[in-house]
């Protein structure tokens, strides 16, 4: 900054950091500023869900990512806790749209494959209410 007869006048950027250009109707190619946050998930979830992707990448052999397992299970519970767009993740985590797109379809497809399968559910499902019935 310099000073001319009490007037500051800058030189350069206030705050050299990272813009990111978004392009949606509503911001019509903005400057987009990304900003730290917090979220209000325990840590230790966020490792749990690294570790399980970490698991399935090296089960898979999976090439290298733009980011890593920490930062994409961030990611995913960031979209499920906060419900923002894609493009507002991918400004957010230095990614595009269409990679947080995957990366957080992938990072749901890990508990997914535990769940039961219809049929199973179902059978379950049947199961529990015949024994409690004949427990009447």
């Amino acid at each position: 900054m310099a000073w001319s007869a009490g007037v500051v006048t800058r030189q350069g950027p206030l705050v050299a950091g990272v813009v990111t250009p978004l392009a949606t109707p509503a911001t019509e190619g903005a400057l987009l500023v990304p900003y730290p946050a917090m979220l209000d998930v325990p840590h230790e979830h966020v490792e749990q869900g690294a570790w399980l992707l970490h698991e399935r990448r090296r089960a898979r052999n999976t090439r290298w990512r733009k980011l890593g397992c920490f930062k994409q299970a961030l990611l995913t519970l960031v979209h499920l806790r906060k419900n923002g767009t894609f493009s507002q993740l991918g400004a957010g985590f230095g990614i595009s749209q269409a990679t947080a797109w995957r990366y957080v379809n992938e990072s749901l497809e890990v508990p997914a494959g535990w769940a039961p399968g219809l049929h199973e559910a179902l059978t379950a499902s049947v199961k529990a209410t015949t024994s409690s019935l004949t427990a009447l």
